[in-house]
């Protein structure tokens, strides 16, 4: 899953809790329903500022992460490469 899914099912989950409809919460801050479940999908590609909206009506914030690499064990490598 991308993260932009899992942060639209995150605002997904948060916008029900609050018994909210999408066409509410895109009310609540001027957008239109569409571009509510297009980020709650995680097929929103338009304005950041957009996108910011409405995490922050739903109470979150944009933060940005280094993504640190996953080190695959010697055991795995050899299951992937392994000759038989």
């Amino acid at each position: 899953m991308l993260y932009r899914e899992k942060i639209g099912s995150q605002l997904k989950s948060t916008r029900k809790d609050k018994k909210m409809s999408q066409s509410e919460a895109a009310d609540c801050i001027g957008i239109d329903r569409s571009i509510v479940s297009k980020i709650e999908t995680g097929r929103y590609t338009g304005s950041l500022k957009l996108y910011e909206r409405y995490l922050a009506s739903m109470g979150y914030v944009l933060t940005v992460e280094t993504e640190t690499p996953q080190q695959t064990d010697f055991d795995t490598l050899n299951e992937l490469f392994k000759d038989d």
